[in-house]
């Protein structure tokens, strides 16, 4: 542990100098299954499935949206994911050789950005949820304040992220949500799970996959897994259950808050206090709690995201980055508030720009050297 701690602080092989994740330093399945399970069991997708109930989709489309956009979001991680846990690099690193000079620092600038909107959303989100339960006020400030905050455990890397993941956050979320649903369908009527409460017109189901597959997208996947067993299947397990758990349960459990708590589409923050009320027995502070734990630890991914990204660019000690990136997330959630649609515009470029970018490293890698017999050398190459 001494030596992981070690090796987060000063680089978690985030520069061209310690690029690649020696095989030494690979982890278990158990230990990435209990990551994403954290990183999917979150608020994104209790809003998503809020959303989605207003959007007048029934129980059962709502999460057949989300169902379909986890088989998507698969399809193409399984690939991403192989490309960083065969090479061991970050995904930054990776578009050097491939892109270029210029092509890697934009890449890395949208890294950069689409984890700091993230950020800013979840952290915008837990404010609201904390004017829901307490009448707070101070959104922004609020979020200000957190983004500044919770880039603490990424100081230690990679380590610090799946400690604080595996042992603090997913098992109470889960047993709270599972709850919450299960009471929701002794409550509902049948006739209202199946049917929604509206046309549905405002958003078609393939629209609702796609905003699916924007909520559940990272673009990063190397970043993670480069720290997995090289094998193309080996992260299959992680990803099934950690995405039954988000984008169905947790889909579910949103359209539930939405429809029991007769919230409307903003008003996400007064339909949390009303599902604590309903499903966490009233204890205002414990749902305070879990919300707080829960988007931390969720938001680690994105500031991972954010920092490897400026590892590539800057190439210094990790926790100069982890500092700029804290004044870049705190940028964005000031400015978050002021974007039209913020959720929807975040999940639409999440679901574009990055993956584009790992696609074509994945044919690179993979395709156009059975093709060409040419492949590309190893090294990172330096700026």
């Amino acid at each position: 542990m001494t030596t992981n701690i070690t090796i987060g602080v000063s680089h978690d092989y985030s520069t061209s100098d310690v690029g690649a994740v020696p095989l030494t330093q690979r982890r278990s399945l158990y230990h990435f299954t209990a990551l994403w399970i954290t990183l999917a069991a979150g608020f994104t997708y209790l809003f998503l499935g809020f959303q989605y109930h207003d959007y007048g989709y029934s129980l059962w489309r709502a999460v057949g949206a989300g169902a379909v956009g986890a088989v998507a979001y698969l399809i193409y991680a399984l690939p991403a994911a192989y490309l960083g846990s065969r090479t061991g690099l970050t995904h930054a690193l990776l578009t050097r050789s491939i892109f270029g000079k210029v092509g890697s620092v934009v890449v890395s600038l949208i890294l950069i950005g689409v984890a700091a909107g993230w950020t800013a959303f979840a952290f915008n989100l837990l404010a609201t949820l904390y004017d829901g339960l307490f009448s707070w006020d101070n959104v922004v400030l609020i979020s200000i304040v957190l983004a500044i905050v919770g880039v603490t455990n990424n100081v230690f890397g990679f380590g610090g992220i799946a400690a604080f993941a595996r042992y603090l956050v997913a098992p109470l979320m889960i047993l709270w949500m599972l709850y919450l649903v299960i009471k929701g369908l002794t409550s509902i009527p049948a006739a209202t799970l199946a049917t929604g409460t509206g046309t549905g017109d405002n958003l078609p189901f393939l629209s609702g996959v796609g905003l699916a597959i924007g909520a559940v997208m990272w673009g990063n996947e190397p970043d993670t897994w480069r720290y997995g067993k090289p094998k193309f299947f080996w992260p299959t397990l992680p990803l099934v259950i950690a995405f039954a758990i988000g984008l169905v349960l947790f889909v579910a459990g949103g359209w539930m808050i939405a429809q029991l708590s007769g919230a409307g589409q903003y008003d996400f923050g007064p339909g949390f206090r009303y599902a604590v009320e309903y499903s966490l027995f009233g204890v205002l502070w414990l749902g305070a709690v879990v919300a707080t734990v829960l988007q931390i630890a969720i938001n680690d991914g994105n500031y991972y995201e954010m920092i490897n990204a400026g590892q590539n660019l800057f190439g210094w000690k990790r926790i100069y980055t982890c500092l700029l990136m804290a004044g870049v997330a705190a940028v964005f959630a000031w400015w978050f508030p002021h974007l039209e649609n913020g959720f929807f515009s975040i999940a639409g470029w999440t679901s574009i720009a990055l993956p584009s970018a790992t696609v074509v490293m994945c044919v690179d890698r993979f395709v156009l050297p059975r093709i060409s017999g040419v492949t590309r050398p190893e090294a990172v190459p330096r700026w």
